[in-house]
């Protein structure tokens, strides 16, 4: 075996390395069981509005928790949660106010909201608060209590997705039609926007909120499945993750863009396959 594979197999020997292992592989089936719903119902521009809504919310939390005696999670979840309900209030309200395009009102109010969030870290500098562990993360600095986080999540979401799975899929086909017939759209209305935040927050210590609406959506482009949940793109985000991971270890990279960029060589890999077949057919 060559020296360098050999330090890598050496390298989750230690503690840190294994705590990294798991909390990658439960963020990417976690990722892997949401991503259908993400990009079948065309909703892939919500995880990165929901990463910056909550980011003054994760701030709070972060300060309140320095500050007080409460649980850190419970002052970053609850932080967060407010900041999202807020942010998509606002949203909601511009957009039906002004009747201005969809996407322009989430633009205002994500980078507001992150311009919030970057004025009350340099607000509160005795913190020590890193703006980059939040956009970018850090799978490294995670320790053993929060892998029960993560695990409490991917639950929470595989839960959710398969115990409402054809309730799901009539909300991705027609929900006008499927709400009339009997099934539970209101409901997944309201969440599916939970869920998304569940499970941004889980991953935004570890992958970053930027690079945990990528993981949101990779999986799912690159197998394109017809129901909302396939085990075949929960495998696809699986492997992902553990060849980011021994990139990640092997290149000393961050390990959230090494998962983004297997995922992102995988697209334009299969891009050019289909070229190519595109072509020959021509």
């Amino acid at each position: 075996m060559p020296p360098s594979f050999l330090n890598l197999i050496q390298t989750f020997e230690f503690e840190f390395a294994q705590i990294a292992l798991i909390a990658t592989v439960l963020i990417t089936l976690m990722c892997g069981c949401l991503s259908p719903v993400v990009v079948l119902k065309q909703r892939a521009y919500l995880g990165d509005t929901l990463s910056h809504l909550v980011f003054p919310g994760v701030i709070a939390g972060i300060i309140i928790a320095k500050f007080s005696s409460f649980p850190f999670w419970a002052c970053v979840l609850i932080g967060a949660t407010v900041t999202a309900f807020i942010g998509n209030f606002i949203s909601e309200w511009i957009l039906k106010t002004l009747k201005i395009p969809p996407d322009a009102s989430a633009i205002i109010c994500l980078t507001s909201f992150f311009a919030i969030g970057i004025i009350a870290i340099s607000s509160n500098k005795g913190t020590r608060i890193d703006p980059e562990s939040i956009l970018f993360g850090d799978v490294l600095t995670l320790g053993a209590n929060d892998l029960y986080v993560l695990l409490f999540s991917l639950i929470i979401v595989f839960i959710s997705i398969i115990s409402l799975r054809k309730h799901w899929d009539a909300w991705l086909s027609d929900p006008e039609f499927a709400e009339i017939v009997g099934f539970k759209v209101k409901l997944l209305d309201r969440l599916f926007p939970f869920l998304m935040t569940f499970a941004i927050l889980s991953g935004i210590f570890a992958v970053g909120g930027l690079m945990i609406s990528a993981l949101l959506t990779l999986p799912t482009i690159i197998y394109q499945p017809r129901s909302v949940f396939s085990p075949i793109v929960v495998l696809l985000s699986f492997i992902g993750g553990i060849l980011g991971i021994l990139i990640a270890f092997s290149f000393n990279w961050p390990v959230g863009p090494s998962i983004v960029l297997v995922g992102f060589i995988t697209i334009l890999t299969k891009t050019f396959v289909v070229h190519l077949q595109t072509q020959r057919r021509i």
